[in-house]
């Protein structure tokens, strides 16, 4: 059979070499190009036994490729790449960000797609303890990735989702509009989830300031979270509902913590101040 060329931009950074390590592993199905053009990247990748490409060489043989480099930096380098490409080129990025806010560079004659991880959930039953200690994913521990085609042809994108559950050692790709992905991250992970997160581990500095161990804060903390997750999701078998005393307090939560208006991150208008924002944070949007 013959090899799927890919040529993964960014090798050497932190997504580049997560994503290039489990292509690598699999040298009879893919034909690896590694661009990268900082001396630290290029010495990372070498010390992995590994060659960089031109990226001239690379972008002209390249069946598939992964722009492995940050969001902020999407708008200029694509403006720079996408024009290389070779028709009928798969071209997929790491995030929707750039995206949704139409600073990626686009051809009629290639096809553009997101892969993003969901890194493993707790809520799936990892095979070993070094399955269970992959936080992120890709290196042991099952996760699931989502994806959508921004536009281009159907069976290039079918590729390229191939592409990308190897390079994320995914168990399955959801496909979805890059807006739907982008109300996932930032908005449900990042606008909400990292910041009661975050404010969770302060919360527990605070226990510890007033005298409790941290141990069994962390313990406490993280037991209930995965308790009450299981409960609000439907993941308890019967559906019990919490405490009469916990509804009282999620009520004075959302007066105490939350803001009344905080649905309003799940609006269009939002999602887009914020996308803007996080690109080009010297310029706020929001």
């Amino acid at each position: 059979m013959e090899k799927v060329r890919v040529a993964v931009i960014g090798a050497g950074g932190k997504m580049g070499t997560r994503t290039s390590k489990n292509l690598a592993k699999n040298p009879d199905k893919y034909d690896l190009m590694l661009v990268e053009n900082a001396p630290k990247g290029i010495e990372s990748i070498r010390a992995r036994g590994m060659d960089v490409t031109p990226v001239e060489e690379a972008l002209e043989k390249a069946q598939v490729v992964i722009f492995a480099v940050p969001d902020t930096l999407i708008q200029k380098l694509s403006a720079m790449y996408v024009p290389m490409l070779k028709p009928g080129t798969g071209f997929l990025i790491l995030d929707p960000a750039a995206a949704v806010a139409k600073e990626l560079t686009l051809r009629d004659d290639c096809t553009f797609g997101v892969a993003h991880p969901c890194h493993p959930s707790f809520f799936l039953d990892q095979d070993t303890k070094e399955a269970r200690m992959d936080r992120f994913g890709g290196e042991g521990g099952k996760q699931d990735i989502v994806m959508s085609k921004i536009c281009g042809d159907d069976e290039v994108f079918a590729l390229m989702q191939e592409t990308a559950r190897i390079m994320y050692a995914a168990e399955h790709a959801y496909v979805m509009t890059s807006e739907q992905i982008a109300f996932l991250e930032p908005t449900l992970v990042e606008l909400l989830g990292a910041t009661c997160l975050y404010a969770m581990a302060e919360t527990v500095d605070e226990a510890v300031r007033r005298g409790i161990n941290r141990d069994a804060a962390v313990s406490f903390m993280t037991g209930h979270v995965y308790n009450l997750c299981a409960n609000f999701l439907g993941y308890i078998p019967g559906n019990p509902p919490v405490s009469d005393a916990c509804k009282v307090a999620i009520g004075l939560g959302n007066r105490l913590v939350l803001r009344d208006n905080w649905k309003d991150i799940w609006k269009d208008e939002v999602l887009d101040k914020v996308i803007a924002t996080m690109l080009h944070p010297d310029n706020p949007q929001i």
